[in-house]
């Protein structure tokens, strides 16, 4: 069977990921601990899946923001703006770290707290999805 690399997979869940999946995940919603999910080809782990999930549904948020932002159908005042941007940066951040963890060269702990970063600057953003 053959591997499919991480990036390509991010891409394909913040292609088809909804936004509610990303909401369940930041909520903390209780898995199921009888019956464990299967993991998804290329997954490591349960946590791994979780996280790269996170945070395909952040990206989808940023690019369907991003779009409308570029179509001129949603208009950012300075402040949002900064911090629509500032939340761009830290997706990228995190997607970083996330990847060293799949990779191996990061803890889970550093991957976790980047993710929930992300997770936290999205829900404070006064934006359509955000929360």
């Amino acid at each position: 069977m053959k591997r499919v690399p991480i990036k390509t997979l991010l891409r394909i869940c913040a292609l088809t990921a909804g936004m509610g999946l990303a909401i369940g995940f930041a909520a903390g919603c209780k898995t199921n601990t009888a019956n464990p999910p299967v993991l998804a080809p290329g997954y490591q782990n349960s946590a791994d899946q979780e996280m790269g999930k996170v945070l395909a549904g952040a990206r989808k948020f940023y690019l369907s923001i991003q779009d409308q932002v570029n179509a001129k159908t949603l208009t950012l005042g300075d402040s949002i703006k900064a911090s629509f941007n500032a939340f761009g940066v830290t997706l990228n951040a995190a997607d970083s770290v996330y990847l060293a963890y799949h990779n191996g060269t990061a803890t889970q702990a550093q991957a976790q707290a980047a993710v929930d970063k992300v997770q936290s600057e999205q829900a404070a953003l006064p934006l359509p999805g955000a929360k």
